[in-house]
């Protein structure tokens, strides 16, 4: 009797487990679709305001998963498990590291707090790819609410001012309209239109993968990727016209071989014919806006002086050309500390080469001087090793998506030489969480003839 009460035990054990899992995970699941909405979508002023601790809307969401995680065992060994086999992690340690004694040696919390939590948020976002959402879903969801982004920018493009200010519970940081040359800059859910132009950057090649096919082509999605080209061009940002020109041209040259004839057929006819309406309406609004933005990146790669006829001020062209010079000279100060950095308990304001600067348009820099060179030395090694794996991994998969990754990755990091990261580091980690999912299945060409071998039959293929 005693054996046949613990076998119904057990069997009522199980029957009772296997009960709750489906809504377990069916809960779990909307958790983890707004964990990726309010880090993708919701602005970083929307929440509860507190001194030390601001409770935005994407902390929310980290909280609710912690507690799923936390409160879960097989979660919490699986979450463990996952931050320990990662490669990923042992390369970050040296950034911990600094961070930790940065935090200890400045009394500022904020110093390890403010990275560490978005270090946190892509493993959550690795996390909740992996054990609920999967990376096709995830990525559907993604480009769902990108393009939720760009149609409120051209919305916002009209009215002068975001739509997401009516969510603006937290008043600290440092939020307001931009202007220039008398054009209004979009700046979406972001604290600067700079700060969208990041985002927008590390979005567009979101736009080239087929997640049926399994394939990358730049025109997969042609009036999404109009309307991103045409968000960035609202943005003002010369530095974001710019990368963008460069990541159109990985994402045509990455494109599946097949599409290239009719990808530079349709590029070509579209440039010719946009060519066509910005020259005939060049007196016009548009034209002078859109002839500004081309001529303001020429004048900042050339050092012309072109993009004054459409409206440029000579004096911003000539002080923003001196001040990335007078940037260098951070590293030359001897008030600054080379192995303990600021922290961020407080802005940086300080003379360099006889001139005030308050603003770093670097990240790298910013880096420097928030965690000197052990610091700005221990993240750049995190990004190039990175960046090498994508590249090895696209090699030797072939994968679409992880080309995808790689193009977004490596442009949003060169963005970020010209420009501080101004709260996007997370659409960054978004990047590196996707590869970390995709499947990394090395590529075997068909036996025979192969378009990567030419004639060559592969030794790989068994025969």
């Amino acid at each position: 009797m005693t054996v046949i009460k613990s076998e119904i035990a057990k069997v009522n054990t199980e029957k009772s487990k296997y009960l709750k899992a489906p809504r377990e995970k069916t809960i779990f699941y909307r958790v983890a679709v707004f964990y990726l909405f309010a880090l993708y979508i919701m602005p970083q002023y929307f929440g509860i305001p507190n001194p030390i601790f601001d409770l935005t809307t994407v902390r929310v969401g980290i909280i609710f998963l912690l507690i799923f995680i936390i409160c879960d065992y097989d979660r919490s060994v699986d979450f463990v498990s996952m931050i320990k086999q990662e490669k990923m992690s042992l390369v970050l340690l040296p950034y911990m590291f600094v961070l930790i004694y940065t935090m200890v040696l400045r009394a500022d919390i904020n110093a390890f707090l403010n990275p560490f939590i978005e270090i946190l948020e892509m493993y959550l976002m690795i996390y909740v790819i992996r054990d609920s959402l999967g990376v096709d879903r995830a990525y559907k969801l993604v480009l769902g609410f990108l393009t939720t982004l760009i149609i409120l920018g051209f919305y916002e493009s009209f009215t002068h001012k975001s739509p997401f200010f009516v969510l603006m519970t937290i008043d600290n940081l440092p939020i307001e309209a931009f202007v220039r040359g008398g054009h209004y800059r979009v700046m979406s859910s972001c604290v600067h239109s700079l700060g969208y132009g990041l985002l927008l950057i590390a979005a567009m090649p979101f736009v080239g993968y087929d997640v049926e096919k399994k394939e990358y082509n730049i025109l997969r999605r042609p009036l999404l990727l109009i309307g991103v080209i045409v968000n960035i061009f609202m943005t003002g940002s010369r530095s974001s016209l710019g990368i963008m020109f460069g990541e159109l041209f990985l994402m045509l040259i990455l494109s599946e071989r097949k599409y290239f004839r009719q990808n530079m057929f349709y590029l070509t006819t579209s440039i010719t014919l946009f060519a066509i309406v910005v020259f005939a309406l060049q007196k016009t609004s548009f034209g002078e806006y859109v002839l500004l933005q081309l001529t303001s990146v020429i004048d900042s790669v050339f050092g012309t002086t072109y993009s004054i006829k459409y409206g440029a001020d000579m004096m911003a062209l000539t002080s923003s050309s001196a001040y990335r010079d007078q940037l260098k000279g951070i590293f030359r100060v001897t008030w600054l500390n080379p192995i303990l950095g600021y922290g961020r308990k407080r802005a940086f304001s300080g003379v360099v080469e006889g001139h005030v600067i308050k603003s770093i348009d670097n990240y790298y820099i910013a880096e420097y001087i928030r965690y000197a060179y052990p610091g700005m030395f221990a993240y750049i090694f995190f990004l190039v090793y990175m960046g090498i794996k994508m590249l090895v991994d696209m090699y030797r998969t072939r994968s679409a998506l992880i080309r995808a990754m790689f193009i977004a990755g490596v442009c949003y990091a060169l963005h970020l030489y010209i420009a501080d990261s101004l709260q996007t580091l997370k659409y960054l980690y978004i990047i590196i969480a996707f590869y970390l999912c995709a499947d990394k299945t090395p590529y075997v060409p068909p036996e025979g003839k192969s378009k990567y071998i030419g004639k060559r039959v592969s030794k790989y293929v068994k025969k």
